[in-house]
This record gives structure tokens, C-alpha cells and sequence, in this order.
């Protein structure tokens, strides 16, 4: 309302003015109002990029977008993470797009269990140099016991077709199954439905009056190997890494222990739902989370450059 009443009460002193303006030579109002003027700079919602860095990089990202969709079939992966779902409906999977965490939650009596693990485990298998090292070996190995069973002049076959498959690992053509280990007939029957990378998770069990039970475990190949447990007197001691609770005493070593007791806590995990099916699912999840992550970070990087 005062903006308006200034307005109101400014048009006649206004037209005063330009009366005034008017009856003045023409060349003395052409100069002050040059005098006067403000250069106005361009606004622009977004800059377009024209270096052709960015443009060559984007076109490549976008490629691979493409590819990634195309190829973006249901995976084995896919049904077995649907199969352990629709057999373990107490697990609550919390998720969220965008991390690299992902934990899994029930209860069980007066305790709450959490299962924690990371997708990030994938790519550090991927870029391990001891793994790839020994993984260059073994292929080294089989290549040269290929080359000496065979004749003179006959293809070796050694140009393998690789790409990334929907469930983010690299897929070889069948006519490049060169390892004697990928033979149809020295092929594991299992091969096919695990991922071939080892997991890490943490397995907290919370009692409302007794404080917290952690364990450090590793899934690999279907099997949970124990490494240590320690018990807390709640879930933010539990969780700590740094600070005084952090340098609690975990116990040994779980393969120090005595035999009966790891049998034991094997079984009263176990009883949990810590157990072969989980140690299967860990991994496929992992497989497919990974894959979604990675689709999501080429579209972000892409409209980044772009």
C-alpha cells in the first residue's frame, strides 16, 4: 500500500518535470539522458558449453547411459535378492539411493538385529592389486597350458569379448571361455548364481537391559567366517571409531576361541537368520545395488559436464 501511495503522489510532480524537460533545447536532453543511462548486462538462465572437452565427454557418457539401459536385463542376481525376499519376510532392507550402506533389521524375542553392509566392497575387490595380480598369474597359467595343448597353428582364442553386464560384473562371450576352470565340463554348477567377490558385514544385537553384541564377519562363496565379536554397553558405543569407546577391549580372534564355543555362537547365530541363505544374499545385493548406483552416477556426471 505505501508503495502505491508514493507512486500516486509522485505523477504530478512528475508531469511537472517532463513539461519543464520539454520546453528545454532538444540537444541539452539528448546528453543527459546518455549521461544518465546504465548499461544493462545480458541475464542467462544457464551457459552453454562449447568446448569440445566437455562435448566429447558428455556424448561418450551418454553412450554408455544407452548401453547400460539397453543392456539392463533381469539378472540372476535380480532373482535370487526377489527369492531371499520372499523367504525372509522378517529382513526390513533400508536402502537409500544415492549410498553406499545398506542395512537389514528384525527382531527377534527382546532383541533387534541389524545386518550392515557396503557396495563400495565390490569395486575394492575390482581394484585390488593382489587380487588382480593373482588373478593375472592363474590367467597367465591357463593361458600357456591352452597354448600346449594345442596344434600348431590353431587359434588361442586369446581376444576375449568383455563387457559390463547388467549385474556390473564383466560378461564373456561363450566362444571366449577360455580357462579350463570355465569349461561346461569343469564348470561349478554354482558359478552361475554367485557373485565371485567377498563381502564384509557387521551384525549388531541389541537387548533393551543388556547392551549390544557385535560381530565382524566376511561372507564369501555362501559361507560366514567370523573374525571377532565384542560387547558394548549400548548401540552409540557399539558404533563408535573414535574416542574412548573405541579402544574397548573386541576379544580374541574367533578362531582362537575354543572349538565348542565358536560351534555354539555359530548356531546361536544361526537361530538369528545369520546363516547360508544370508550369505548368499549379501553379495547378489550388493551385485544389484552397484549396478543402480553406477547408472545414477553416469547420469550426474553427464548433466554435470554437459
Amino acid at each position: 500500500m505505501l508503495s502505491l501511495r508514493a507512486i500516486a503522489r509522485g505523477a504530478p510532480r512528475a508531469t511537472t518535470r517532463l513539461a519543464s524537460f520539454t520546453s528545454r533545447p532538444t540537444f541539452q536532453s539528448t546528453v543527459r539522458q546518455n549521461a544518465l543511462r546504465i548499461p544493462q548486462a545480458a541475464f542467462s538462465v544457464s551457459r552453454p558449453r562449447f568446448d569440445a572437452a566437455s562435448q566429447e565427454l558428455a556424448a561418450k557418457l551418454a553412450q554408455e547411459i544407452d548401453l547400460e539401459k539397453k543392456n539392463n536385463t533381469p539378472s540372476v542376481s535380480d532373482e535370487n535378492v526377489k527369492h531371499f525376499i520372499a523367504n525372509n519376510p522378517d529382513w526390513q532392507i533400508n536402502d537409500t539411493p544415492g549410498t553406499s550402506e545398506v542395512t537389514l533389521t528384525k527382531k527377534y524375542d527382546d532383541e533387534e538385529i541389524t545386518v550392515a553392509f557396503s557396495i563400495v566392497d565390490f569395486n575394492t575387490q575390482m581394484m585390488d592389486p593382489e587380487v588382480t595380480e593373482e588373478d593375472d598369474a592363474m590367467m597367465d597359467e591357463e593361458d600357456a597350458e591352452i597354448e600346449r595343448g594345442q596344434s600348431g597353428g590353431a587359434n588361442s582364442k586369446g581376444a576375449i569379448n568383455q563387457g559390463r553386464t547388467s549385474e556390473g560384473n564383466f560378461k564373456v562371450a561363450p566362444e571366449d571361455n577360455v580357462a579350463p576352470a570355465d569349461r561346461d565340463d569343469l564348470r561349478d554348477p554354482e558359478d552361475d548364481s554367485q557373485p565371485a567377490f567377498p563381502a564384509n558385514l557387521t551384525v549388531t544385537i541389541a537387548r533393551p537391559s543388556n547392551g549390544v553384541i557385535r560381530f565382524n564377519m566376511v561372507t564369501d562363496s555362501g559361507e560366514l567366517t567370523i573374525h571377532s565379536l565384542a560387547t558394548y554397553s549400548n548401540e552409540a558405543a557399539a558404533n563408535a571409531v573414535t574416542g574412548e569407546e573405541s579402544k574397548l577391549y573386541s576379544g580374541p580372534p574367533f578362531q582362537q576361541l575354543d572349538e565348542e564355543v565358536q560351534n555354539l555362537i555359530e548356531g546361536y547365530l544361526d537361530d538369528r537368520g545369520i546363516n547360508s541363505a544370508l550369505a548368499l544374499f549379501v553379495p547378489e545385493y550388493i551385485d544389484v545395488k552397484e549396478q543402480k548406483e553406477y547408472l545414477n552416477w553416469l547420469g550426474k556426471v553427464k548433466s554435470f559436464v554437459e
